[in-house]
């Protein structure tokens, strides 16, 4: 946002949560820019929307992208959300009432409650329910049967297990003198 739309962007917020923005112009004269407190009135106008929206603090925690922390950007943000929700669901007009407010904010936490696990969910969690099905999975009467290709992976394991020659499976003192004495020469080349 440039400076002027940052500007509107705020007085329509001061709108909305009725702060009078001559409030925050300084007795002392001078300068127009001298006396006017900004920095007052956007602190007024965020924590306004912190304390007062419970829209905003309810809904921006479970919308992508939006923390909820009620600075200045993420309110607005959470504003451009919510008009696109607003549309996604199918409503006609702008996004300006409380009812479209408050419809989006419940559209939302109805979502998110969808994600919840019930307390039926949690019950059938406990440990003795658990056995309970694993029992019952392997008390069923169909029988294992074991695949072809895990067959033959078996009789690859005992063909080697049961090698006359016990280099095959590369167990034997040889070949352990040979990787000591390689270590050996390499310890030596690092000196």
């Amino acid at each position: 946002m440039g400076y002027f739309q940052k500007q509107a962007y705020h007085d329509e917020q001061a709108k909305k949560y009725n702060i009078n923005k001559d409030d925050f112009t300084n007795s002392t004269g001078g300068d127009r820019y001298e006396s006017f407190d900004e920095g007052g009135y956007k602190k007024a106008i965020k924590n306004a929307m912190r304390m007062a929206d419970f829209d905003y603090r309810t809904s921006a925690p479970h919308m992508d992208g939006v923390k909820g922390d009620a600075s200045f950007n993420d309110y607005a943000k959470y504003e451009r959300e919510a008009v696109k929700l607003h549309k996604q669901a199918g409503n006609e007009g702008e996004y300006s009432s409380n009812k479209d407010i408050t419809g989006v904010t419940n559209n939302l936490v109805k979502d998110y409650n969808k994600t919840l696990a019930t307390q039926s969910d949690l019950d059938n969690m406990s440990v003795d329910n658990q056995i309970a099905d694993a029992q019952e999975s392997t008390d069923s009467s169909s029988s294992y049967q074991e695949s072809d290709r895990l067959k033959q992976a078996k009789e690859r394991v005992q063909s080697f297990r049961g090698a006359s020659d016990a280099s095959a499976a590369g167990n034997n003192d040889e070949q352990r003198n040979q990787a000591a004495s390689g270590f050996a020469k390499y310890k030596l080349n690092l000196a």
